[in-house]
């Protein structure tokens, strides 16, 4: 019994050993909160896209560091940081190192997991990807993208690969390299955004609308504020005076008595139907496309938008900036929702999650991607009609939004829109009968002659009351 106790013991201690070391590794004290800044994508957001999150061509920090489908670029790191060490006689490897160990700590409590190199291998990670980083914009800059080509690799991978969300490293470990090597005269406009991010955007026809913040956690932070608006939602206008403006226009347009025949005809159809709607309209939901269609909703490109967020809905009318699409779209699209998603406490603004939704929501087969593609709002570059169905289906996976979201005004005009039993009786009487001359020439005709024949009866019978004299 007495050699089992001490068994018991030394197990225990082992035990206590354990919890204490893993206890140490955590960073701060107690109740403080841990502000991390690079973190993975949480699992419920992957689902069927996990490939969306993973480096196609070069891993940068931690993450996917050593990855043996990756190894390739690691050359190209090293050729960088001699390119770097070029640029000035006092620029060593020995201070570089100094400093990045000066950073160390502070890199290492940016990242939600815990890094598992040691000291020396955590630095050289720093200083090569660190390196590669600022040599990459330095060199796009400096127009010399000779020796990323040489290595066969098209520069839109590796620039794709910048901005995901688990292929970060601190943007401070950058700047602290610049200023080691970068002259001074040569740092003006480098990070500026037309330099550092504008021309090299793997989503096509989105205009950098906003300056830098402050303090820039990393590039995929920097490209995410720099992406939205920094503007209130914006509020509603008066829908008296929209009204009283509709119906002024459409009273005086060349068209006015195909309007007024679809009023009566949809006045009287109204007489005999009862609206559908059951309270205030959704504003985290909207029917699809092909329903909004049939509901009279017209669709067109944006002529002039301010940023790819500019979705506006008047008059019948939705106006979508266009969106081209290409296989370095997707992992952007993806990478930005759950970076929304991830610090939403931070930036305190889902514009991506809620564009997602929209998206999701208002493409649901084949067909209505078909009638975005044919109204020109989306332009595609993938392999089909299903493809780019199937990317949309699941852009929306593991993603919430709040019901006041970006476009919940926009939702609720939409929905309203729809519940109105007079437009969806006007869109099915257009369609019906108004989609070709002769048909519309046709109901003219009939209702001419319903007319005519209510006369004849309506002076018959008064006739036989009232006899002339």
């Amino acid at each position: 019994m007495e050699e089992g106790e001490i068994v018991v013991d030394v197990e225990a201690s082992h035990l206590s050993e354990s919890i204490k070391h893993e206890l140490n590794k955590l960073w701060g004290g107690p109740n403080e909160t841990e502000n991390f800044t690079i973190f993975r994508t949480p699992r419920n957001i992957q689902q069927s896209k996990k490939n969306l999150f993973e480096p196609s061509v070069i891993s940068i920090g931690p993450f996917h560091h050593g990855q043996t489908s990756l190894r390739t670029m690691e050359g190209q790191k090293w050729r960088f940081l001699r390119d770097f060490l070029s640029r000035g006689d006092h620029i060593s490897v020995d201070f570089c190192i100094s400093e990045m160990k000066l950073l160390e700590e502070k890199t290492r409590r940016c990242y939600s997991e815990t890094v598992d190199l040691d000291s020396n291998d955590f630095v050289k990670m720093m200083l090569l990807d660190g390196c590669f980083v600022l040599e990459f914009f330095l060199k796009h800059k400096e127009e010399k993208w000779d020796t990323i080509s040489e290595v066969g690799w098209n520069t839109t991978f590796v620039q794709s690969d910048l901005f995901l969300l688990e292929n970060q490293i601190p943007f401070f470990v950058v700047e602290k390299l610049c200023e080691i090597g970068v002259k001074q005269e040569d740092r003006k406009n480098l990070f500026l955004l037309d330099n550092l991010i504008h021309h090299m955007s793997p989503l096509p026809n989105s205009p950098l609308i906003s300056k830098p913040p402050a303090e820039i956690d990393h590039l995929a932070h920097l490209f995410h504020h720099c992406s939205v608006p920094n503007l209130e939602k914006p509020s509603s206008s008066n829908p008296s005076f929209r009204s009283k403006s509709f119906h002024l226009t459409t009273m005086l347009s060349p068209n006015r008595i195909k309007d007024l025949l679809l009023w009566f005809l949809s006045w009287v159809l109204t007489r005999f139907s009862r609206s559908t709607s059951t309270g205030d309209p959704s504003t985290v939901s909207i029917p699809c496309i092909s329903y909004l269609q049939d509901a009279g909703i017209k669709f067109r490109p944006k002529s002039t938008p301010q940023h790819m967020f500019d979705i506006s809905f008047d008059h019948g009318v939705l106006e979508i900036p266009k969106l081209k699409i290409i296989d370095h779209s997707k992992p952007l699209l993806v990478n930005l929702i759950a970076f929304e998603q991830c610090k939403y406490n931070k930036i305190n603004v889902t514009y991506f999650s809620s564009y997602a939704a929209f998206l999701d929501l208002l493409v649901s087969t084949q067909k209505d991607m078909a009638i975005l593609q044919n109204c020109g709002i989306i332009e595609s570059m993938l392999s089909g009609e299903e493809e780019l169905t199937l990317f949309f289906n699941q852009l929306f996976d593991g993603v919430s939004i709040e019901e006041d979201h970006v476009f919940a005004d926009l939702f609720t005009k939409l929905n309203r829109y729809c519940e109105s039993s007079w437009k969806r009786h006007r869109a099915k009487l257009i369609r019906d009968y108004f989609s070709s001359p002769w048909t519309m020439i046709s109901l003219v005709a009939a209702l001419v002659l319903l007319v005519f024949t209510f006369l004849q009866s309506f002076f018959a019978v008064y006739a036989y009351f009232v006899p002339p004299s």
